[in-house]
């Protein structure tokens, strides 16, 4: 069965009709409304006949999810806010909190300690390591909230950081202690990757900074383990996140994306919970 063309774009396949008015429309063209995805023109018709008002929204706000062209958002400003007091909290990363609350392998399976694999995520060895986990999240994360939503995003980010620490676990020294966002950081770049490839959006800075990135993870003393899971599971949650976006029931999207929301997370905790660390040791 061949493919309708998209109404505006007659050289692309549609993946979807617009819940409004039924006509076909590429993903450039699907734009999230209240009942699905609708077509730019019958957005476009709704804000006619809608006044909205914007308090805090002037000329300089700009959501487009392109990374360079998409201001702050609220995820990404409350995550930085949370790392940041974490940071404070933690006493700017003294040994002893590192020691009692970072990523410890041997700590999680045979002292069962398995919070380790989420405090760690909001820990930071000194102002530089967290300031590079931060600025790149200022600057990658707007663009991918825009694109997941708020809900999606933080999912992502959540799943791309336990996924860094179970691949941290299972491959990293046993005996090893590190912390950090960067799996989730990783996670979030190579989601606006997928995303953007998808999207047909610019992505060569971000392929640039994770090239970069993982350079320095393999060159330094940086616990590169944590990078590669961050960056798969954050790939593969994204992929799965946009299949669900084009959907056209609501009840299906929402069903895809916490079924694999779900799944990912369960293969996460069964390779813990059924795996000892430092069984394959590639560092």
């Amino acid at each position: 069965m061949t493919q309708a063309p998209c109404t505006n774009h007659p050289d692309r396949v549609a993946s979807v009709v617009c819940a409004h008015c039924d006509r076909p429309i590429c993903t450039d063209c699907m734009l999230h409304a209240p009942v699905g995805w609708q077509c730019p023109q019958c957005i476009s018709a709704g804000a006619k006949r809608t006044r909205v008002i914007r308090p805090f929204a002037g000329a300089s706000a700009n959501r487009t999810g392109i990374v360079g062209s998409t201001n702050p958002t609220p995820m990404v400003i409350a995550l930085v806010v949370v790392n940041a007091v974490c940071f404070v909290a933690s006493g700017f990363g003294r040994p002893s909190v590192i020691d009692r609350l970072g990523m410890f392998p041997d700590g999680v399976h045979y002292d069962h300690q398995y919070y380790r694999i989420i405090t760690s995520m909001f820990l930071h060895l000194d102002f530089l390591h967290i300031a590079s986990n931060m600025f790149t999240l200022l600057i990658v994360g707007p663009a991918v909230e825009v694109m997941l939503g708020k809900a999606r995003f933080l999912t992502l980010y959540f799943l791309a950081g336990i996924g860094g620490n179970v691949l941290s676990y299972l491959i990293a020294p046993a005996n090893g202690l590190s912390a950090g966002a960067s799996g989730a950081i990783f996670g979030v770049m190579c989601a606006y990757v997928v995303l953007a490839r998808l999207q047909h959006k610019p992505l060569g800075v971000v392929v640039a900074l994770i090239v970069f990135n993982l350079v320095i993870g393999f060159v330094g003393n940086i616990e590169w383990q944590a990078h590669i899971g961050g960056l798969v599971v954050g790939s593969l949650v994204a992929l799965a996140f946009h299949q669900a976006s084009t959907l056209r029931r609501r009840a299906q999207e929402v069903a895809l994306t916490v079924g694999a929301s779900a799944v990912t997370l369960g293969i996460l905790a069964v390779l813990v919970f059924a795996t000892a660390p430092g069984h394959v040791n590639v560092s």
